[in-house]
């Protein structure tokens, strides 16, 4: 069994920002946010409706409450998420470590001087890319950052085996 690397990387705080971004995106259309969001729609549609009804017309305040209320689901993942994501990075040295990676056809091995790990392909819960990053999700809420840069054409090589393990994307 043929394994590449090692691969040794660091993450930076603005690819990290963008991957962020990318993650909370895709999570407002899985439940529950999904949920959520159209929870807000109909909220503010029957308003207006009720104001239709009630008064003839409709009413400022409903306009606002879905002028605002709607804009405000795209803040959380433009806005807020980089900004939780730059924290993290500056909270955690284990995001700032260097670390090496290592793949064959099974598994991803990641060291780094805090430890090592072993993840089958097969264990992963989804994966998702950005333009300079591979996002390994161990669950929907906790990712490995893997820049592509370090992995050079062999980022191609990882996408293959990991579609080839039958893994979702995000």
């Amino acid at each position: 069994m043929e394994r590449h690397g090692p691969y040794i990387y660091r993450v930076e705080e603005r690819d990290l920002a963008a991957a962020g971004r990318l993650f909370f995106r895709r999570r407002l259309t899985q439940p529950p946010a999904r949920y959520l969001l159209f929870g807000l729609i109909a909220c503010a549609l029957l308003l207006i409706a009720l104001d239709v009804i009630e008064d003839g017309a409709i009413n400022l305040l409903s306009l606002l409450s879905l002028g605002i209320g709607l804009p405000l689901v795209w803040f959380v993942p433009h806005l807020l998420a980089p900004m939780m994501m730059r924290r993290q990075y500056r909270q955690s040295a284990a995001l700032r470590d260097e670390h090496r990676l290592e793949f064959d056809d099974e598994a991803i091995f990641f060291s780094s001087d805090r430890g090592h790990a072993r993840l089958p392909f097969a264990e992963l819960y989804a994966w998702a890319e950005t333009d300079r990053l591979i996002l390994l999700s161990q669950t929907e809420a906790y990712f490995n950052p893997v820049p592509k840069l370090a992995l050079g054409e062999d980022a191609a090589v990882l996408i293959r085996k990991l579609t080839e393990a039958g893994v979702d994307t995000l």
